[in-house]
C-alpha cells in the first residue's frame, strides 16, 4: 500500500516575539501512514500537536515563522515544494480553534471559497454547499456570519468544508472540542463512513474513538512512539496529569466571601443579525443562583443558548426580562461586569498584547494604587501559578497555553464569581480542574459551561442543563 504522509528527522522551532528561536518542539520526529488509514495520536497539552498539524498542512513554517529541518512527502509529494492552496484536495485541516479559519463573511461563502479555488461550476458548487450544510445540521445558517455562530457551530462549518472539499488526507486536531454528543457521532460515522485517510491529534474524549482507529500513536518527548495500546494510555494519563488527584478535591479556600448570584424569571432573546433566515433564540430561566466558592456546571447541545444566558450574567447583554442580582440587589450591566469575569470560549478574543507579562500586567496598571513592585510581584505570581513565562509571545504559545494565560488575567482582576465557557476544550482534565482550583482559591464561585459529560462529572456540585430552551436544575 502506498505511503500517505512520510515524515522524516523532523525539528522545528517557532521565532520569539524578539525574532530569537525558541526551544525545539520537536526532535527528530518521524511518521509514516499508509493511504487509507485511520490513526489517532495522543498529544498532551502543550507538546506541539497543533504545530504539527499546521506543519502537515503546510501553513507552518510560512506563515508562523520558525526554524524546520527534516523533510515531509504526503502522497509522494515534497511539502517543500508546494504552495498550501495546491494541496486543498490532498490535505483538509480542521483547527482545534475553529474561529481562526473563518475569511468570508457567511456560512455559504465559506464553504464556497476553497471550492471557487478548484474551478468547480455553479451548479456543482451549489449542490455540494447544500448537501453538506444539510449534513451539518446548518441549512438554515447559510447566510450567518461567523461572530454569531457558537463554537459547535463553527466546528461543524469546518467539518462541512471538509466534506465539500473531499480531501486525500483528513487532518483533525481535537475535532471532538465544541461537539456536543450527538454531533460527536456524526462525526464519528463520517470517519468510518468516508474511507479517506484519516490523522486525528487528540488529548481528551479518548472514550469515543473506541474501534475508530487502525492505530494509536503517542506524541511523547518531541517524537512519536508506538506503544501497545494499554501502556500507551497508562503513559498518556501520566504525561496529562490525569493520574493525579483533583486539586478540587479538599480544596482549602483562602478567603470565603459570603455573596450569592442569582436570576429569576429571566427571558432571554438573541438575533442573528447578520441572517434573516433564522428566527429570534428564545430560552427561559425560572431561577438560577451561584454562590461563594461554589462549583455549578451547565451542560446542553450546541446552540442551546449556554453562551447567551452566560452574557447576561456578566453584563454584556441585558435579558428581554426578569432580574439579575447579587445578595438580592438588582444589578446593572456595568455592575454586573465588575463582579462576573466572563472567560470567553475563545482565548484569543481577550489577549491582545505582545507577551504575557504586558498581558498580566495591563489591567493592573490601570489601578493607579499599585506601585510598580506591587504589580512585578503580582504578575510574577500569578505567572508561577499558572505555568506562564512572562518573556513569551502569546501568538506563538500554544492554544492551552493562550487559555491559561486568559485565566491568570482574570486572577489577577479577582472577581467574585466566573463563568468558564468551554474551558476543558483542548486541555487535558488536570489543567482545567487546575485553572478552576486556581480561580476559586479565594473564595470565587465558578460555572463551568462544558459539552463533556465525564469532565462535568469530575466537579461535584450542583447542576444545570438547557432543554427545549428552559435552564433547569439536575
Amino acid at each position: 500500500m502506498a505511503h500517505a504522509l512520510t515524515i522524516n528527522n523532523l525539528r522545528f522551532s517557532y521565532l520569539s516575539y524578539q525574532e530569537r528561536s525558541n526551544e525545539p518542539l520537536f526532535c527528530d520526529l518521524s511518521l509514516s501512514i499508509e493511504e487509507g488509514e485511520r490513526v489517532l495520536l495522543l498529544a498532551p497539552f502543550d507538546m506541539g500537536k497543533t504545530t504539527l498539524a499546521k506543519i502537515i498542512g503546510g501553513v507552518c513554517p510560512k506563515y508562523f515563522p520558525g526554524t524546520m529541518t527534516g523533510s515531509i512527502t504526503l502522497f509522494g509529494t515534497d511539502l517543500s515544494t508546494v504552495e498550501p492552496w495546491q494541496l486543498l484536495t490532498e490535505v483538509g485541516y480542521v483547527s482545534q480553534n475553529p474561529a481562526e479559519q473563518f475569511i468570508a463573511t457567511t456560512v455559504e461563502e465559506e464553504i464556497a471559497f476553497p471550492l471557487e479555488s478548484l474551478g468547480l461550476s455553479r451548479a456543482e458548487m451549489r449542490e455540494r454547499i447544500a448537501t453538506v450544510l444539510e449534513a451539518w445540521g446548518l441549512a438554515h445558517l447559510g447566510d450567518a456570519n461567523e461572530s454569531e455562530l457558537s463554537g459547535g457551530e463553527r466546528k461543524r462549518v469546518l467539518l462541512a468544508i471538509q466534506q465539500a472539499l473531499s480531501p486525500r488526507l483528513w487532518l483533525l486536531d481535537e475535532p471532538f472540542d465544541d461537539l456536543d454528543p450527538v454531533w460527536r457521532v456524526r462525526l464519528k460515522e463520517t470517519i468510518l463512513a468516508g474511507g479517506k485517510t484519516t490523522l486525528v491529534l487528540a488529548s481528551r474524549y479518548l472514550a469515543d474513538f473506541a474501534d475508530l482507529f487502525d492505530r494509536v500513536l503517542l506524541l511523547d518527548e518531541r517524537r512519536i512512539v508506538a506503544l501497545p495500546l494499554r501502556e500507551s494510555l497508562s503513559r498518556f494519563s501520566t504525561l496529562c496529569g490525569d493520574d493525579k488527584p483533583s486539586p478540587l478535591l479538599d480544596q482549602t479556600i483562602e478567603d470565603q466571601r459570603r455573596t450569592t448570584l442569582s436570576a429569576g424569571a429571566l427571558a432571554v432573546e438573541r438575533k442573528r443579525r447578520s441572517t434573516t433566515s433564522t428566527p429570534p433564540f428564545e430560552m427561559t430561566v425560572d431561577s438560577f443562583a451561584l454562590e461563594s466558592g461554589e462549583l455549578v456546571t451547565l451542560t446542553g447541545a450546541n446552540g442551546s443558548g449556554k453562551s447567551s444566558f452566560s452574557r447576561l450574567l456578566c453584563g454584556l447583554d441585558e435579558p428581554k426580562r426578569g432580574v439579575i442580582a447579587i445578595d438580592g440587589k438588582r444589578q446593572s450591566t456595568k455592575e454586573l461586569n465588575r463582579s462576573v469575569g466572563y472567560l470567553f470560549q475563545n482565548p484569543d478574543l481577550q489577549i491582545f498584547l505582545p507577551t504575557v507579562e504586558e498581558e498580566l500586567s495591563w489591567s493592573l496598571r490601570r489601578r493607579r494604587e499599585l506601585s510598580s513592585s506591587e504589580i512585578a510581584e503580582r504578575v510574577g505570581f500569578a505567572a508561577d501559578l499558572f505555568a506562564l513565562d512572562l518573556g513569551d509571545t502569546p501568538t506563538t504559545m500554544s492554544y492551552p497555553k493562550r487559555k491559561a494565560l486568559q485565566a491568570a488575567v482574570y486572577y489577577l482582576l479577582d472577581r467574585p464569581f466566573y463563568i468558564l465557557d468551554e474551558l476543558d476544550s483542548a486541555l487535558t482534565y488536570h489543567s482545567a480542574l487546575s485553572i478552576m482550583a486556581s480561580l476559586r482559591q479565594r473564595g470565587s464561585g465558578i460555572l463551568l459551561i462544558t459539552h463533556d459529560r465525564l469532565f462535568a462529572a469530575k466537579v461535584e456540585g450542583r447542576a444545570y442543563t438547557i432543554e427545549a430552551g428552559r435552564l433547569i436544575e439536575r
